[in-house]
Formats: structure tokens, sequence, C-alpha cells
């Protein structure tokens, strides 16, 4: 009878993967974090689960975010680092501002209305957490306070008799407005009116927010 060899994989189950480096490390750890907290929310999101997911061993991923609150912050920042760069990247192309916030508006409704986007309950998860955690409650601020400079600087180019303080208002109200889509699209099942018409209707508010008169 000949030697039987088992190899090691086939009694530990997956191989952990090498540590690679940081520029090609940290992104994949980050895609699978932002998935298990927006599909499990805090209670799942512990580093053994995002470490196996990842196919990395616990002490590559703490190598590279240490604790799991860092790995949190991290990950929550990632999520909001896409589209805020998506946002300024149309609020800047070389069209009119009008236009832009138009094209803000189509690609919001595109992304919630995406059964793959994991950006309406990542968001629902970060609105939840910081009701009991301080460093995500701050985060979260930090955050809109972002997009709302996004919106509040499109206000002023539509509207450039705005004083800087009233376009800062009229973008929290569009952030304000947005964040409403993403629980009300999410939310609303059976009785959510035609997505087309809201669309419409969208862009015809933000446009009136920014244009009326002060």
């Amino acid at each position: 009878m000949k030697e039987l060899t088992i190899p090691s994989v086939g009694i530990r189950g997956r191989e952990p993967k090498r540590r690679g480096n940081r520029a090609t490390r940290v992104p994949e750890i980050l895609e699978v974090s932002i998935r298990i907290f927006a599909s499990e929310g805090n209670a799942g999101f512990t580093q053994t689960r995002v470490a196996g997911d990842a196919g990395i061993r616990l002490s590559t991923l703490q190598h590279y975010f240490g604790t799991r609150d860092n790995l949190l912050q991290s990950t929550i920042k990632e999520m909001a680092k896409r589209y805020l760069e998506r946002y300024k990247a149309l609020a800047k192309s070389k069209i009119t501002p009008e236009a832009a916030l138009d094209a803000l508006v189509d690609d919001v409704f595109a992304e919630l209305t995406n059964p793959a986007s994991t950006i309406s309950p990542f968001a629902l998860q970060c609105w939840s957490l910081a009701e009991s955690e301080a460093f995500v409650k701050e985060l979260m601020a930090e955050i809109n306070g972002e997009f709302q400079e996004v919106f509040a600087a499109l206000v002023a180019k539509i509207n450039p008799t705005l004083t800087s303080g009233e376009c800062v208002l009229r973008g929290a109200l569009i952030l304000s407005h947005l964040q409403g889509l993403m629980v009300y699209i999410r939310r609303t099942g059976d009785s959510l009116p035609d997505l087309a018409t809201l669309r419409v209707a969208t862009k015809a508010v933000w446009k009136a927010l920014s244009a009326a008169p002060q």
C-alpha cells in the first residue's frame, strides 16, 4: 500500500493568504469590511469575521488596523470617500451647475435602486451606531459636513446672489433630502411611487432649493 499523504490545507481548510503589501491588501480588507458592516451591522462586525472573509490571519488584520474601532473608522471613511469623490467630480465637471445637480440626482437614484448596492444599509447602520458611539457620531458629523460643502458650492454657482450662510443652509437641506431618500426608497416597499417620476421630482426640488431667491 502506498503511503497516503494529506495536504495540510485539507486539514485546516482555506489557507490564509500571504500578507502582501499595504497598497493591495488594505483595499481588499476594506471591501470585505464594508460588506460585513452593511449586512451584519455592529453586532456582526468583528475582526475575526473580517479576517476570515478576507482570507487572512487575524494578526495580519491587526497589523494594518490595530483595534476593531480603528478598523470600523477606516471602513466608514472609505465608504464616504468613494461617494464624496464621485460627487465632487460631478460638481466640478465641465457642465453647467444645473446639469451637475441633475447628474448628482441621476447618480443617487442609480445607486439607491441598485440591488447590489450597500450604501443604504451601510448608512443606516452608521446612523444607528452614532447614537451610542461618540467616535462614530463625530465621524458622521465630519462626513456630513463634507457632503454639505459639495452641495453648498453648487448652490452658490446656481444662485450667486445668495450669502455663504444661505448656501450652506440650502446645501444642508439638499443633503437631508438625499438621506431621507436613502431610508424612503429602502423601506417604503409596495407603496413606493414610480421611481422615474420620483427622480424627476427630486431634480425639481433640488433645483428649486438652489435657485429660489433669499
